[in-house]
């Protein structure tokens, strides 16, 4: 048979299946004996699978050897002109031997088509039809005008396109297109995705050229509707080739980023540019206005992940950029065309049952809607479908629905999005749901209390309502459709006035309450609640107080002088309760002279004087600035230590005895009816008898019978201090078998509660102090002993340098050293001191302090590059001194976004306050290059950009472009 017929030659890129039909031809047999002795095995046909028109076959080594031989072409031509020749090796179902195995459909093996019937004769010398693999670009044959089209079932159709020279045009800018641009395969998916969704919706009015196309290409024998959907891919071909030009362009795509102004488009209404340039290219003047209201389909997930991805040319982001969702690809013909009528015996067609199309979950689209059900009852219930990610209408989560949806929203199903869309068109918002609930609250004050009055700061809304709103309108670019809906245009806007007064302005409102309290009382010692004509004055006053001694907020000089104008002490250093006693005193005292001899009873008011003497019995321990307003007073001194030594001599008053409850209600009637006579046996046998004369108190202060216990333990503390220094001595410390600690524990106790009781020290105590100054310290007994352990741990001559981290704070001894370096200034005058006697100097702890915040080290970096450069809008790579001074930056400012202000930030602020704009760190730079080399060109172009950009620009941009006079307004 090879003699026979000759040597049988492939065409290029020729199905395997096809070659075979061409074979069967050529020997005048049919293409299931070809098939038969191919993969015969003993008499048996080792084939798989069903032959049709459109099949494809894969043959293993020893088929494929036997074609070789029946063409008599080598296998190295067969293997370069079929693709599927070596694609698979089948397994038989006769084990080994020859092996074929049939598939059917475009999608299962690739995309094909009829082979140019002139271009077939010419090759071959016969009118035999064959099928051919074809891209895209190859589906037009331009020699000889056909569109070699598929079509499922058949072996294709070729369709002359004479009455179409627009396709043969489209063709060649196809080809160029793929040698110009190396995503023009993938650009060409994209396109072919989005003009199959225009051809799906109805077409408008204005749409002439697709219908004319359509009926000149329709085969005579075709249906309408069934040409329609065959002839799908034929007709949008050049626009296909156009739209996939102009998202191939990056001049177009450079121009949709710029467009978006830094946001992600909502609609593609926002982006002008592209559907102007889409409109040209294709010839429809009409189709802008048309794809304006589009807010999902192939065309805006491009422009949105055009913008998402900002033009970067990395592989993840080309991957993005050109990837074709499933919901957005068009249908397969095989799922679209319907299949073959077979008649009945009464010549009617027999009905077929529905297909179930590819893709299409039935399980999904009942969770789609009834997921919708729950969205339309909170859309009534509420009117919006700004539902926050946690909330749930009944038991359903609808929530977390909406948000996953938001999430993909540009994969969502056509039907599906245009469903959501009717019922809310701000479902997918490219702004947060916050952002579209506060907008419906703005709305309904808008439609309840009628216009909002921007230009007088929105005075009827409330008071977060209206900073919102003036938010808006400084950011007046971001969401300018939905509020224009609510009267806030762009006069609005920038008409528009904060709705509360500035810092300053509140400042000075609280200000004028505080100096006309101080004019009433004279001083600003007020409590926390206290209210001025329904100002809260207190809470102000505290709030002061609170930034003045904070690193935080950081009270400014100025604000605090004005305070201190009004009162000197309304931000004292001690606790502010004793400042209004010490008000209170000097109002009761005006105009007399204290005297402690009498016990202060020359004054109306017991509670100022038993407070006085408080004061006489802690005068020692009180600071300076504390003694000097007492001695303001009159309390001074020699007033106190009088007060003093008054109490140790002076008998203590018995205190008035409670009569005991009786039984009697007659002589509970007589007790009421004269409170001044005595009742009870013994009070009045008591009362009778003469007053026993008392005995001389001894001048240690307690009683001659407990002298020698006392003497006893006075010798076993001696002897401690003797072997340890001090006198700090945990509770349970025992010397010889003496409870040294609780005796010590009981005498400090005894001394506090004399204290808080206003009563000077007992005399003895001060035997305890000439042995140890600091037996009964104002502070944590605790801190006292780890002192006496640094102490000597310094007086051993151990290393010992707290700015150098010597001991470490790794041990337990520089633990406590490195707290109180840091803790420094929080302590007690008297502990500073001790401190002091180490070696621990306000300097030393200052030093140790900035090794604990490094940030102090950078923020002098920042000082010394501001003072050079006069900015600190440093490249991410920027040094100083060694310094990683510019990845310091970046880091403040994530940690700024991410937790609010540091006291890094204030830092930075006082040296730079645009340390940390708002907006890109490369505009930023960009100004100040073009403020101190404004006559460069690279500046001027900068500044010609501003220009014309300025209503873009943030009204702070806008402000150190003309502060600067770099842009004349």
């Amino acid at each position: 048979m090879g003699g026979a017929a000759g040597r049988i030659a492939p065409l290029n890129g020729e199905l395997t299946l096809s070659f075979l039909n061409r074979i069967a031809a050529r020997y005048h047999l049919g293409i299931r004996e070809v098939l038969a002795a191919v993969t015969d095995v003993g008499g048996l046909q080792n084939l798989t699978g069903m032959l049709y028109l459109d099949s494809e076959i894969h043959l293993n080594a020893q088929a494929r050897a036997r074609v070789t031989t029946l063409c008599r072409v080598p296998p190295r031509v067969l293997e370069q002109a079929l693709p599927a020749w070596r694609r698979e090796e089948p397994c038989g179902k006769y084990g080994s031997g020859p092996v074929g195995r049939l598939m059917r459909g475009e999608e299962a093996v690739a995309a094909w088509g009829p082979a140019c019937p002139s271009c077939t004769a010419a090759r071959t010398g016969r009118e035999v039809p064959a099928r051919r693999y074809l891209t895209p670009k190859d589906r037009v044959c331009a020699r000889h005008r056909y569109w070699l089209l598929f079509l499922p079932g058949t072996s294709g159709l070729p369709v002359p396109l004479g009455p179409c020279p627009e396709v043969v045009d489209a063709q060649r800018r196809h080809v160029q297109l793929l040698r110009r641009s190396p995503a023009g395969v993938q650009a060409f998916e994209v396109a072919r995705a989005i003009t199959g969704s225009w051809w799906d919706q109805p077409w408008p009015v204005e749409e002439q050229r697709w219908p004319a196309r359509l009926e000149a290409t329709r085969p005579d024998d075709a249906g309408a509707g069934w040409w329609k959907v065959a002839a799908r891919d034929l007709i949008t071909y050049p626009e296909t080739v156009a739209v996939a030009g102009v998202l191939t362009s990056t001049h177009w795509q450079q121009h949709t980023i710029t467009q978006a102004c830094g946001h992600l488009p909502y609609r593609l209404g926002e982006l002008p540019g592209l559907l102007a340039e889409l409109a040209e290219q294709l010839e429809r003047p009409w189709l802008a206005r048309h794809l304006a209201a589009v807010t999902h389909g192939p065309l805006f997930t491009w422009a949105h992940s055009c913008v998402h991805t900002c033009g970067a040319s990395t592989p993840a982001a080309q991957r993005t950029l050109w990837k074709v969702h499933s919901s957005h690809r068009p249908r397969p013909l095989s799922d679209l065309l319907p299949a073959p009528e077979s008649g009945t015996d009464s010549g009617q067609p027999e009905p077929r049952p529905a297909k179930r199309l590819r893709g299409h979950s039935l399980q999904a689209e009942r969770a789609f809607e009834r997921s919708l059900a729950h969205a339309r009852a909170y859309y009534r219930q509420h009117g919006h479908l700004a539902v926050p990610k946690e909330d749930s209408l009944g038991d359903y989560p609808l929530g977390a629905w909406l948000s996953n949806l938001r999430t993909r929203h540009t994969r969502v199903p056509a039907h599906q999005a245009a469903a959501l869309h009717a019922l809310y068109p701000w479902w997918n918002a490219p702004w947060s749901t916050l952002w579209q609930r506060t907008w419906h609250q703005a709305r309904v004050h808008a439609e309840t209390h009628g216009p909002l009055q921007p230009a007088r700061g929105f005075p009827t809304t409330s008071y977060s309502l209206g900073e919102w709103l003036y938010l808006q309108c400084t950011r007046y670019p971001e969401q300018q459709r939905l509020l224009t809906h609510i009267g806030i245009d762009a006069p609005a806007a920038a008409a528009a006035r904060p709705g509360r007064r500035s810092s300053a302005e509140r400042f000075q409102v609280g200000l004028a309450h505080a100096r006309a309290y101080a004019d009433v009382h004279g001083n600003l010692a007020v409590t926390h609640a206290a209210m001025h004509d329904s100002y809260p004055l207190g809470q102000w006053l505290g709030n002061q107080r609170r930034g003045r001694r904070s690193d935080r907020r950081p009270l400014p000089a100025d604000r605090a002088q004005a305070l201190a104008d009004i009162d000197p002490w309304w931000n004292p250093p001690w606790g502010l309760s004793w400042q209004r006693h010490y008000y209170r005193a000097r109002d009761a005292g005006a105009g007399r002279l204290l005297q402690a001899e009498n016990g202060f009873s020359e004054l109306d008011d017991s509670g100022v004087a038993d407070w006085l003497w408080r004061q006489c019995a802690t005068y020692d321990e009180l600071s300076k600035e504390q003694q000097q307003l007492l001695t303001d007073i009159g309390l001074t001194t020699e007033v106190a230590r009088a007060a003093r030594d008054h109490a140790r001599t002076t008998p203590r008053a018995p205190a008035a005895a409670t009569a005991p409850e009786t039984k009697d209600k007659t002589s509970q009637a007589r007790r009421t009816a004269d409170p001044a006579a005595t009742t009870g046996l013994h009070r009045a046998r008591r009362a009778a008898e003469p007053k026993r004369p008392r005995e001389p108190r001894s001048r240690l202060g307690h009683r001659p019978d407990l002298k020698a216990g006392f003497e006893t333990a006075m010798t076993h503390a001696r002897a401690w201090h003797a072997e340890h220094g001090h006198l700090a001595a945990p509770r349970d410390t025992r010397h010889d078998g003496y409870p040294l600690g609780m005796w010590l524990l009981s005498q400090r106790n005894r001394a506090k509660q004399r204290a808080r009781d206003g009563l000077p020290p007992s005399p003895h105590l001060s035997e305890l102090a000439a042995i140890d100054s600091w037996w009964n310290p104002p502070w944590d007994l605790h801190w006292q002993r780890n002192y006496y352990r640094a102490r000597d741990h310094v007086e051993a001559g151990r290393p010992f340098d707290p700015a150098r981290l010597v001991p470490s704070p790794g041990t337990v001894m520089g633990s406590w050293i490195r707290r109180a370096c840091l803790q420094y200034d929080q302590f007690h005058p008297g502990q500073q001191q001790l401190l002091t006697l180490i070696g621990i100097t306000p300097d030393v702890a200052r030093a140790r302090t900035r090794r604990a915040h490094p940030w102090r080290t950078a923020v002098e970096h920042a000082k010394a590059f501001a003072e050079a450069h006069g900015h600190l809008a440093v490249p991410r790579e920027t040094l100083h001194g060694g310094f990683s001074l510019g990845r310091w930056l970046n880091k403040q400012r994530y940690r700024v976004r991410q937790k609010g202000t540091t006291p890094a930030a204030h830092a930075l602020t006082a040296i730079d306050p645009w340390w940390n704009p708002p907006w890109g760190m490369t505009w930023q730079r960009a100004y100040h290059n073009a403020r101190t080399n404004p006559d460069t060109p690279a500046a001027r172009r900068w500044l010609t950009k501003q220009r014309r950009a300025w209503p873009l620009l943030h009204p702070h941009q806008q402000q150190l472009l003309t502060t600067e006079s770099l842009v004349d307004v």
